[in-house]
């Protein structure tokens, strides 16, 4: 397995490597736990529904289709969340996790629906008889095509190779859920009123995007009266 890790501009970190999947391997197994999962373990963790229930149990998410995953209490099995479409949220250790757009994001800052995150998100390509890769998106409406012969119930029948990207950037959130680039024009398309005081901030304390520290402090000033 070859392992790279680039800087990209900005506030993307990139992890990216290659994989050999042999006949009747689990293509889940075969790539780090620390790209394929947001926990490096199952956590304890509470899911907060849209109609205000919550539950409590063993939890992870996947990367590889965005599915929540929990260990049974009776059986010790590992099993996929039947409802995802009806969670809100995921919160463990007093951090918020959501499935927005496709993509797992990390939520650092909240004002009233208008979010700062960390995005996660992993791609997963399959290298064709042309020496090319054709991707596979790593989204839950993906699962119904390509991607779901890389769910871990099943298994190849002949050996492939794969090549992974496991990306992690800083986005702005708004409240219907649109997602947006860390950089000036998106703050004040979400803090329009703030749009004099953004300017002169990021100016005068040389604001890094690529900063998670410098971040939530631009908008811990965009939230301010």
């Amino acid at each position: 397995m070859l392992l790279a890790v680039s800087a990209m501009p900005l506030s993307a970190q990139v992890k990216s490597g290659s994989i050999t999947v042999s006949a009747r391997d689990n293509v889940v197994n075969k790539l780090p736990k620390d790209v394929v999962y947001v926990f490096s373990d199952f956590a304890d963790a509470t899911l907060n529904y849209n109609n205000g229930r919550f539950s409590v149990g063993c939890l992870n998410i996947r990367l590889l289709d965005n599915f929540i995953l929990y260990i049974d209490d009776k059986t010790s099995d590992t099993l996929v969340l039947s409802n995802p479409n009806q969670v809100r949220n995921l919160v463990c250790n007093d951090t918020v996790y959501r499935i927005v757009n496709n993509s797992v994001v990390k939520v650092l800052s909240d004002d009233d629906g208008r979010q700062l995150a960390q995005r996660l998100r992993l791609e997963l390509d399959e290298k064709d008889a042309d020496a090319g890769y054709s991707s596979l998106p790593p989204t839950s409406t993906a699962v119904t095509s390509n991607v779901r012969r890389l769910d871990p119930s099943r298994n190849l029948d002949t050996e492939k190779d794969y090549i992974y990207k496991y990306e992690r950037d800083f986005v702005l959130v708004d409240v219907d859920d649109k997602v947006y680039p860390v950089k000036i024009s998106s703050f004040n398309r979400l803090f329009p009123d703030k749009k004099k005081e953004i300017k002169a901030y990021v100016k005068e304390n040389k604001v890094n995007f690529g900063s998670q520290s410098d971040l939530i402090a631009l908008f811990g000033l965009c939230v301010s009266d």
